[in-house]
């Protein structure tokens, strides 16, 4: 761990590019709370085979994969599988099942197509032990997929066919999905085109073969979900969040009655000789949450619910293949010079380092949402021998690339799995002061997992406050993922005995495991609800006034505001922000230059807030400093209750200020006080039984008639609050 005397090692590892200087230093407060338990509309346990999966399915594993590899990636990195590509395609180009029905011109004989199917799962049997009844693979369906004999239209301008019977269609994928499949390798998740063309998005043809396909799917019983329309872009935010219009339009036009809505979430970038850098289009981070605030604001407003989400590519990477080589030689020769296939192998690592450092910014945007999120798949593939293996993201790569070798390298893309190795267990409270920091922190027994983003360039000392209660540390174990001077990625992990403040770089990615010498005891629940702005997409001029209404304020513990904004790139970034005429401080984050391209720039400003501040009807008022035109996706207030345990104000104890003793106690308990209020004898889930007065002093506290068992004795003073633990044995 760089710790604040590292000096000596820090400068060895800067003098040998290993890690880029951190400029601009700055403290980055960090508040974690690892006895309160959080949920997001219900969802606290982090699952696993929601995000770190691999752009492959488990027959593409048992082909490729030699029983040391299975081990490694299946047991110690606990990776899980993502994605198949093509089912109506892969039937039409290589299948024997669809034939036309001669009752039914245009129709696929369906009878025959059954009798042709039968599916196996032969060599498959450690997955099925690994994973259960299904695999839980995204499948989006190829570019004219369909047989000749359905009818089909061709917009003006496109290279892409599609079903002009939405009817024949939605059974042709029905059958197929239903009959071609076992039961664990049946996709869970279905797209019906990947990535379709944009002029068809509004067509009401290919709104009805989704809406058809969905119908039929539930008609026949098949346990996929089905969902769309698969864009090849996320971002939203484009023109002000005028670009939204095209997903919701497509969600109206559906009635909002498909299983999922999906986008692929990719940074486009480039090399720049002027930045001397990679720049471009940053669609991941601060811009992804504000349009996931957006459109779930949009469905929650017109619907009465957050619409779901499945991302079957995710990442980032160098759009044009020339660019790409050109920056990747010329950095070679720069800072590593060499040749051979193992020199190219060192090349790649420049664009692997770009698809993790993106797919590790979504993936905690989509830990972030896991009531939308139901699956996300980064784009790396396990291999590509027989399409593109030199540009494509694969993790194995055939040695000199010869699709014929029987040789395999791991490219440097296996970071993005290293890095999340054994992170699990239930999220907890954590509150960062830092927008350009993304913080998520979980509790697994006796671990405190805290994960770290910086998607900024600038660097800074993390001012760490962990809030725990007797227990104390076995091992603190950090992990780092970030970038070199050279541009190609570094991965480093080590231990320590305590937990300390620590830097953290520009791009890098940190996870902090702390092993304590017992399990974290859950003190308190929290429940965390999202409250949206009547208003989402609004273009406005100079201010404009935002309501959010919140269910019982007066409940609230802790509360989040959320402002997601896009501007012409020309434009100003800062604005003013008023919530019920208290002015708040929501200053430009630090990487915001990474997020602005040639056009517009587009971000998420989050606070956390007084929830004093709070009432049932909240008004949020904008300012452009400018007065120039911008959007803003949706206004969000994140608020969270108490469901049981300690209310998130009380403090850790102060010793010499209030003492319980004895401990365990039987028919008294004596409390000594360093100030007088009132004291609540609360139960483990929650419920005051018992409240008196406290003087300073001694105070006695009659036990008799309590259970065996553990109880809170949660104090209140003027001006503060104090709880500590306390055990009865009768």
């Amino acid at each position: 761990m760089f710790k604040k005397n590292s000096e000596p090692l820090i400068f060895i590892l800067l003098f040998l590019g290993f890690i880029n200087p951190v400029t601009a230093q700055q403290n980055i407060k960090v508040d974690v709370s690892p006895t309160v338990k959080k949920y997001i509309k219900g969802h606290s346990e982090l699952q696993r085979e929601k995000y770190f999966n691999l752009a492959a399915r488990s027959g593409e594993l048992d082909k490729n994969l030699n029983p040391e590899q299975f081990n490694r990636y299946m047991h110690d990195l606990d990776m899980t599988v993502g994605r198949k590509l093509f089912v109506v395609y892969s039937e039409s180009r290589w299948g024997n099942g669809y034939r036309e029905d001669a009752t039914r011109p245009g129709f696929m004989d369906t009878t025959y197509f059954v009798s042709q199917k039968a599916p196996n799962d032969n060599g498959l049997e450690e997955y099925i032990n690994l994973w259960g009844e299904n695999e839980k693979v995204a499948a989006h369906d190829g570019h004219n997929a369909y047989p000749d004999f359905i009818d089909k239209y061709i917009k003006d301008g496109s290279t892409e066919s599609f079903p002009e019977n939405a009817d024949a269609a939605a059974e042709i994928a029905a059958y197929t999905l239903k009959y071609a499949y076992s039961d664990f390798q049946r996709p869970k998740y279905f797209e019906l085109v990947n990535e379709p063309d944009w002029r068809v998005w509004s067509d009401q043809r290919f709104i009805d073969w989704h809406t058809k396909t969905h119908q039929k799917f539930k008609a026949m019983s098949i346990p996929t979900e089905v969902g769309g329309p698969c864009f090849s872009v996320g971002y939203f935010y484009k023109n002000d969040f005028d670009a939204m219009k095209s997903i919701r339009d497509f969600m109206d036009a559906t009635n909002f009655q498909l299983d999922f809505y999906s986008f692929h979430i990719y940074d486009y970038m480039k090399w720049s000789d002027d930045a001397n850098d990679f720049v471009g289009r940053v669609s991941s981070g601060l811009p992804e949450e504000a349009v996931f605030d957006a459109l779930a604001a949009h469905s929650k407003n017109k619907y009465g619910q957050e619409f779901t989400y499945v991302s079957s590519e995710h990442g980032g990477y160098v759009s044009d293949k020339t660019n790409l080589e050109t920056a990747q030689n010329a950095l070679a020769d720069q800072y590593f010079p060499g040749s051979g296939f193992l020199h190219e192998m060192e090349k790649r690592s420049i664009s692997n380092f770009i698809m993790v450092n993106s797919a590790i910014t979504n993936t905690l945007v989509f830990m972030n949402h896991p009531h939308v999120v139901k699956k996300s798949v980064p784009f790396i593939l396990l291999e590509s021998a027989g399409w593109d293996p030199k540009y494509y993201s694969s993790l194995l790569v055939k040695e000199n690339f010869d699709k014929n070798s029987n040789v395999w390298h791991e490219a440097k893309l296996g970071y993005f799995y290293e890095f999340f190795k054994d992170v699990k267990g239930h999220r907890v409270h954590s509150v960062c002061n830092d927008n350009d920091i993304q913080q998520i922190s979980l509790v697994d027994g006796n671990r405190l997992i805290m994960i770290f983003h910086n998607q900024s360039n600038t660097g800074g000392l993390l001012d760490l406050n962990v809030k725990i209660w007797d227990n104390n540390i076995q091992q603190v174990t950090t992990r780092r993922l970030g970038r070199q001077n050279d541009f190609r990625p570094y991965f480093s992990e080590e231990t320590s005995s305590s937990l300390s403040d620590f830097s953290i770089d520009g791009q890098e990615s940190v996870v902090v495991f702390v092993d304590y010498e017992k399990a974290v005891e859950q003190r308190s629940e929290i429940e965390v609800i999202p409250y949206y702005s009547s208003e989402v997409a609004t273009q406005f001029t100079g201010a404009k006034e935002f309501t959010v209404a919140v269910e019982n304020p007066t409940t609230v513990q802790s509360a989040e505001l959320r402002i997601g904004l896009a501007r012409d790139a020309s434009e100003s970034k800062e604005m003013l922000v008023e919530l019920n005429g208290t002015t708040l401080n929501l200053p430009v984050e630090d990487c915001a230059g990474r997020l602005t391209n040639e056009n517009e720039y587009g971000s998420m400003r989050s606070i956390e807030i007084d929830p004093a501040l709070l009432k049932t009807n909240n008004a949020v008022k904008i300012s452009f400093t400018d007065g120039k035109q911008g959007g803003i996706g949706a206004v969000v207030i994140r608020a969270a209750t108490l469901k049981s345990g300690i209310p998130l104000s009380a403090k850790t104890i102060q010793k010499g200020t209030f003492k319980l003793f004895p401990n365990p106690a039987q028919e008294q308990l004596t409390i000594e006080s360093g100030d007088s209020g009132k004291v609540s004898i609360v139960t483990m889930d929650g419920r005051a039984i018992k409240v008196q007065q406290l003087f300073k002093g001694q105070n006695q506290l009659d036990l008799r008639g309590f259970k065996n068992g553990s109880y809170i004795a949660h104090a209140q003073f003027e001006n503060d609050s104090i709880s500590e633990r306390f055990n009865v044995i009768n």
